[in-house]
């Protein structure tokens, strides 16, 4: 985690120069300050994650946090460290930030001034750094912790109900709008202007899926295999020379198993320690797999199971930091959050690495809309029945049916069919936005109707990972690194076909095929996907005097948000859950939690 503040204002303006000396005058140790010239000041604690830093521009122009690479693949040494030269400062401001994305990538967020003297704020297409920004007294704060704001004791904010509506509705919707009123958050690959008149979010993305898309397209099978080989294992190249003790979190799955297969070939990997969380129920007990992984990779394997008395729904919920948002994910792994900062203090300082994004990166889908992209892009050629056969053995459906659903797809054209628009469970639809699927409708969303179907889903796949990575710190001992989630691995299977990555009629076929050596074969074979739904409906039931108390007692209740009348059956009379319930009866415990954590520090509600 790379925790900044940075003070923007307006030189001209008494009032907003006064407020930021102000501010700037509270950041005292630890807090440094890299940068500081008129009208922007920017102040960063010590990185808690290896690599991560502050790149100074030449000429106070700006600076860069986090950690670069080049984009130069065959470079054997990829990292940044010796900052930017004047050229590349040059370049950089004279694009307004599209060479920095173009030339360079890796996890970060960028402050300069460009050629007019406005000032540019751009977050990497990775999301790995958080970035929020609020106005106060004409100064506008970026920060990627809310906690650190304490010191500047600025006014309270307000609970955006609407947004927490929003989000038990669709507890996975990564929009700019926060469950504050006064913060926003920038997205993932996005650039925000700050100008002597106005603050805004420039409509077009710096980093955009939708033009990778359309930049480039790989249309042979065996070039976008050796590709994705190359990529990938030279991103996680990358992200192993800096750290140096690795803890990873081996789930049984395929994408975790590759991070290993991958992370064994780097020649500058440190040490390799695995840990795989086990569910108490055997149909979800996914250790015979880790195993497997862990074995062939020879290295170590900590088993920790799920059912310990630490995991589960109590009041340590309540001692988490505040946050500009729920979130589910912090929900879920709070449970296991007491095991891997024991383990992060028994290694010493690491770096804990997951195969998140494998799913959204590598497409995981059981959609027929392959065949209707094949369609989009080469008519209706003899390659077709092949596609058409490997989207109905993936959808299991008949030949025919798929046949009828590509020809429907391509008459229509438009939008694909992953609908946003949903039965809301749990929350009172009367304050859920009036344009609902718009409100939860990332800006990538829009304006891809020129794509192929099955590619706009996965473009809105991946809108959901870049920007979940939310680290909750102090409470985070160890940070989290998401090595698929990668620019580059990332861009190259944007450009690949979505027929090609599912050639075969498997989910992540071909990454099946090209990671086949690094991945045991048991693995690679699988047809089943890891679930923990028997271990989520044992945590409700064991715990089901607080979930009561938390939502039919708490302050959702008590603002209207959730309807009481609809969770009574399942949490007083035991009726039970319905699959589909549980991502809204996640969201309802998550946004409980946050509201407490914002009413128990004062913030108006």
């Amino acid at each position: 985690m790379y925790h900044f503040i940075a003070l923007v204002w307006t030189c001209e303006d008494e009032r907003a120069r006064e407020t930021a000396l102000q501010f700037s005058r509270k950041l005292c140790e630890p807090w440094y300050n890299p940068l500081s010239t008129e009208g922007l000041s920017v102040y960063c604690l010590p990185p808690t994650e290896p690599g991560l830093r502050s790149y100074g521009l030449p000429g106070a122009t700006g600076v860069v946090l986090g950690k670069l690479f080049a984009t130069d693949l065959e470079n054997t040494r990829m990292g940044v460290d010796s900052g930017l030269t004047d050229r590349v400062v040059q370049e950089i401001v004279r694009t307004g930030g599209r060479y920095l994305i173009e030339h360079y990538w890796g996890g970060y967020v960028a402050l300069f001034r460009d050629s007019v003297g406005n000032l540019q704020i751009i977050r990497d297409s990775s999301g790995k750094i958080p970035c929020y920004y609020t106005r106060v007294a004409g100064v506008t704060v970026l920060f990627s912790d809310l906690a650190d704001l304490a010191p500047l004791e600025l006014p309270e904010f307000a609970v955006n109900w609407q947004y927490v509506a929003a989000f038990i509705y669709s507890s996975q919707l990564q929009v700019r709008s926060c469950g504050f009123r006064e913060v926003t958050e920038l997205l993932a690959g996005e650039r925000l202007e700050v100008s002597r008149d106005s603050v805004s979010v420039l409509p077009i993305s710096l980093w955009d899926p939708r033009k990778v898309c359309r930049s480039r397209r790989i249309d042979s099978y065996e070039e976008a295999v050796t590709e994705l080989r190359r990529v990938a294992q030279r991103c996680i190249d990358a992200w192993a020379g800096i750290h140096r003790r690795i803890l990873l979190s081996l789930s049984g799955g395929f994408d975790s198993a590759v991070v290993l297969g991958s992370l064994l070939n780097s020649p500058d990997r440190g040490e390799i320690t695995c840990v795989t969380h086990y569910s108490p129920d055997p149909r979800e007990d996914e250790r015979k797999y880790a195993r497997l992984a862990a074995a062939r990779a020879g290295v170590e394997l900590l088993e920790e199971p799920m059912d310990s008395a630490e995991q589960r729904f109590d009041s340590h919920l309540f001692s988490a930091p505040q946050t500009p948002k729920p979130t589910v994910s912090w929900l879920l792994g709070s449970l296991q959050l007491a095991g891997i900062n024991r383990l992060a203090s028994r290694m010493g300082p690491c770096s804990l690495w997951t195969g998140q994004g494998g799913d959204h990166v590598f497409l995981q889908t059981t959609s027929c809309l392959s065949a209707a992209d094949y369609v989009s892009i080469h008519g209706w050629r003899i390659g077709l029945l092949s596609a058409i056969n490997d989207a109905a053995r993936l959808s299991r459906q008949h030949y025919w049916s798929v046949f009828k659903s590509t020809w429907k797809s391509h008459r229509g054209g438009g939008k694909h069919l992953a609908q946003k628009d949903r039965l809301a469970f749990f929350v009172n639809p009367a304050l859920l936005p009036d344009d609902l699927v718009r409100y939860i409708s990332h800006p990538w969303d829009c304006d891809a109707d020129d794509l192929p179907l099955a590619k706009q889903a996965q473009i809105g796949y991946l809108a959901e990972v870049l920007n979940r990575h939310r680290p909750v710190s102090p409470q985070e001992c160890v940070s989290q690194h998401h090595p698929l989630l990668s620019q580059l691995l990332v861009e190259l299977c944007l450009q690949i076909p979505t027929y090609l990555l599912l050639q075969g009629g498997h989910e992540r076929a071909l990454a099946r095929a090209a990671f086949s050596d690094r991945v045991p074969l048991e693995i690679t074979r699988r047809t089943d996907k890891g679930s923990i739904l028997s271990y989520i409906t044992q945590l409700v039931r064991r715990d089901a005097n607080l979930i009561r108390e938390l939502l039919l007692e708490g302050v959702l209740a008590g603002q209207g948000i959730i309807v009481r009348s609809e969770l009574e059956p399942y949490i007083v009379e035991g009726t039970p859950f319905c699959e589909e319930h549980y991502p809204s009866l996640m969201a309802c415990i998550a946004a409980e939690v946050w509201a407490r954590t914002c009413s128990d520090r004062l913030v108006r509600v």
